[in-house]
């Protein structure tokens, strides 16, 4: 293989990407040789004339033709930013958006309204993002954090580890680990998507952190149904869903439990929205 220096080695990635039809070239490029050659990204803006190792040609050329692909950056490098945190990542937990850290802002708000030593359960918390950036900024707070998903929860205890937090996970169906204790706070980012939904952004990521049955509202549902069930009932529900079923949520809670206060809250992007509910 010929010798390529950094800027050379960017300008072909780059190109690849471009006909591939990625929309963060640069970016997606920077990221991925930053991880290869394990230097920041300041690194390559410094030092462009330096020249790669052919290993390290060899294993950038494969990972940019695996972007090419539309293969998720955060899966490649194995890592994910959210919150401020550095997060681990694999194909078994849903990557961490930007936009759930709206729903982390409103959560800190509730608790720091509400009463002291209080407890807040992190339902379907996939990587533990939700749940770890709650226990960093909420120090004095109880957390749990449940999932279906062993894998997933293997996940979550390491991201909770490095960051050095407690947060008291376990395994089951949305609240029935929890086995009826008091919870203060639910906060909830389930799957939402219609089973007919489809977009190359989330072909990788494991469809059962992705789609739900009855137009993407099964899993909410069945949720609000347990929380109408539960002993000691939660002052706070949070909860993402998409734009489009705002409505329909907002009758599932209203039916399961009449007597909340329901408000929408948008997200800044305009895009997701999140459903805080007061009991």
């Amino acid at each position: 293989m010929i010798k390529q220096t950094i800027a050379e080695a960017l300008y072909n990635a780059s190109e690849l990407l471009t006909e591939n039809e990625i929309t963060s070239v640069h970016l997606d490029a920077e990221v991925i040789l930053s991880f290869i050659i394990k230097k920041p990204r300041e690194y390559l803006y410094t030092h462009p004339e330096k020249i790669l190792s052919t290993a390290q040609s060899t294993a950038y050329k494969k990972l940019i033709s695996k972007r090419a692909k539309h293969f998720p950056v955060a899966y490649i490098t194995g890592h994910k930013e959210f919150f401020g945190l550095d997060f681990l990542v694999n194909e078994n937990v849903l990557i961490p958006r930007p936009e759930t850290e709206f729903l982390v802002e409103q959560t800190i708000t509730a608790a720091r309204q509400a009463k002291n030593n209080i407890t807040i359960a992190d339902i379907g918390t996939g990587s533990g993002c939700v749940a770890v950036a709650l226990a960093k900024n909420l120090p004095e707070t109880k957390i749990f954090a449940t999932d279906i998903s062993k894998k997933a929860l293997q996940l979550a205890k390491k991201n909770a580890g490095r960051r050095g937090v407690q947060v008291n996970f376990l395994r089951g169906h949305l609240l029935t680990p929890l086995k009826n204790k008091k919870i203060d706070i639910i906060v909830a980012n389930l799957p939402y998507l219609p089973r007919d939904y489809k977009h190359d952004s989330i072909k990788f990521e494991p469809k059962i952190a992705l789609y739900a049955a009855n137009s993407g509202l099964s899993l909410y549902e069945k949720l609000f149904q347990q929380i109408a069930r539960l002993k000691h009932q939660p002052k706070f529900i949070l909860i993402e869903a998409g734009s489009i079923q705002i409505k329909s949520l907002v009758k599932i809670i209203k039916k399961n439990l009449p007597q909340a206060k329901v408000t929408v809250k948008k997200n800044p992007n305009n895009k997701q929205k999140i459903i805080f509910t007061e009991i």
